[in-house]
């Protein structure tokens, strides 16, 4: 009697484990914007399928158990199934606690977690009246990879339902966009630099038109419908819609949900290559933005960006694009005198030969040229000079984007929302321009580039060396880097494992550089850590 109630108790707690486990599994998938590709990839980054000494030790007492006759060998056997089982969960309860992107509870995430359920327990009857409940208590002993499985499968099951639910909520999306037949769509994409310049575009144009913005990151299809069923109204002037892409079509879809007045591609470049495959791809995917917006729409264009000027007019008419640039003056929106301190930045905007004085407190070049494309947008809708020189003013440094602010006692520039190629480039040029500081660099490297990762982590290491040290956060993934450092013979740098250890370097850094300052570049998300 006494060894069936350890086996219910052990039974019981090996459910609890296998939920945690297909919660942090279901947590990859969500971050890899459930592709079943991007999932197996996260997966080989982090090795997440790999087991700790817990859930090895469990592993080998379950099969441990069922090997030896012995009745007191097996009550020891289900006493240790129990504590190691509870280990494990605390383990994973302690891990918990250091996500860095907290997992949102979905519809679908619910669907999953009812399918996972369903299956489960087909599995645990199968197994249960086919070997009893010992049989039942080896298997789930191995639940990290069943909680694996379940997910895939699980997703597989609810596909039917969700496709039935999503088709429904884009139809009450189209319906809206429908009935607003005065409102401005501003749709906005590119590798890098969107979201920062969705929110410089709503920040510019809300000063004088009801203006709704796409939130956070939502960019995907499911994003914008929800965004347009929760917060378009009748009098909303100005949606501006941030379209991402990891593949060719993923814009397309938006754009006949919500077909842009004004479209703008911030740049392009090599982020997302690992799904797209190829640059070309890339190219393709980012100009459906205009090939499939309103008849006769504008296109507001990076042209200090060679992808894009080189593309351009096979999509779109010449007379139909506003050009934007720092590098040359011969654009449409061109800039000069520009001037950066730790009050922010201050630069002379030429439009159509007009001259706009600006002040802004956000810092980096990527910032100028957002601010640029922002004033596009705002002429293009009828704002006046002054109204963008005071919306301008106001504007406030994006969260996580080269935001200037004390972190823990460290001066930093917080970079850390996403890192690519130029941006990473431009964040650095930042940094140096903060000459009389000690300037320290904190990364993890670059990811989602596909083949050019190591190449394109390597330069990222080249660059590096303009900085007076370097930490770089992680051993395998900062690997390329160390060898553009290395190849340079720089070696003022140091390896940590994680953030926390980074603030504690810099904490004693600190003390010997009064001065110091921090760029945090890029924050892998959980899926890679």
């Amino acid at each position: 009697m006494m060894f069936m109630v350890l086996q219910m108790i052990a039974f019981v707690a090996l459910m609890v484990l296998l939920y945690c486990n297909i919660t942090k599994f279901l947590h990859v998938f969500q971050q890899s914007f459930y592709h079943v590709e991007e999932f197996f990839h996260s997966l080989k980054t982090s090795r997440a399928y790999l087991p700790n000494w817990t859930e090895i030790l469990l592993c080998v007492v379950a099969l441990g158990m069922v090997m030896v006759s012995s009745s007191f060998w097996k009550y020891v056997g289900i006493v240790a199934i129990v504590l190691c089982t509870l280990l494990r969960i605390n383990q994973y309860r302690r891990d918990k606690k250091n996500v860095k992107k907290k997992f949102v509870i979905t519809t679908r995430v619910k669907l999953t977690y009812g399918a996972c359920f369903l299956l489960c327990v087909l599995v645990c009857f199968g197994i249960y009246t086919l070997s009893g409940l010992e049989a039942l208590l080896v298997s789930f002993a191995f639940s990290k990879w069943i909680s694996m499985v379940l997910v895939l499968v699980g997703n597989v099951v609810i596909f039917p339902i969700l496709t039935w639910s999503n088709n429904k909520y884009i139809k009450e999306a189209k319906q809206i966009i429908k009935d607003s037949p005065e409102l401005k769509v501003i749709g906005i994409t590119g590798s890098y630099g969107k979201t920062s310049t969705k929110n410089i575009i709503t920040g510019i144009l809300e000063s004088k038109y009801s203006t709704v913005m796409t939130p956070k990151s939502y960019n995907t299809t499911l994003g914008v419908v929800k965004t347009i069923r929760e917060e378009i109204k009748p009098y909303t002037q100005v949606f501006v819609c941030e379209m991402g892409a990891t593949r060719i079509k993923d814009i397309q879809k938006i754009c006949e949900i919500v077909p842009p007045d004004i479209s703008v591609i911030t740049a392009i470049g090599s982020q997302h290559l690992a799904t797209f495959k190829t640059m070309e791809n890339i190219v393709q995917g980012k100009f459906e933005i205009i090939k499939y917006a309103k008849k006769g729409a504008k296109a507001v264009l990076n042209m200090d960006n060679l992808w894009i000027a080189s593309h351009y007019q096979n999509y779109i008419q010449e007379d139909d694009v506003i050009s934007y640039a720092i590098h040359s003056q011969d654009k449409s929106i061109s800039v000069q005198n520009i001037h950066m301190d730790e009050n922010g930045s201050n630069f002379t905007v030429i439009l159509k030969g007009e001259k706009i004085e600006i002040e802004t407190r956000l810092l980096g070049k990527h910032n100028i040229y957002n601010i640029l494309c922002g004033i596009a947008v705002a002429k293009e809708l009828g704002m006046e000079k002054e109204e963008i020189q005071k919306a301008v003013k106001k504007l406030r440094p994006i969260p996580h984007r080269l935001e200037l602010k004390n972190m823990g006692g460290i001066l930093a520039l917080d970079d850390s929302f996403n890192s690519n190629p130029e941006g990473s480039k431009m964040a650095i040029e930042c940094l140096c321009m903060f000459q009389e500081r000690y300037k320290v660099l904190v990364t993890p490297g670059m990811v989602e580039l596909g083949s050019k990762e190591y190449e394109l982590n390597k330069k990222l290491g080249e660059y590096a060396t303009k900085c007076d040290f370097v930490l770089l956060v992680g051993r395998k993934t900062t690997q390329a880097i160390q060898e553009g450092m290395d190849s340079l013979g720089y070696q003022k740098y140091k390896i940590v494992e994680n953030l926390y250890e980074a603030f504690e370097v810099l904490t004693k850094m600190k003390e010997k550089y009064p001065n110091l300052i921090a760029l945090f570049e890029n924050d892998l998300p959980d899926c890679y850590s």
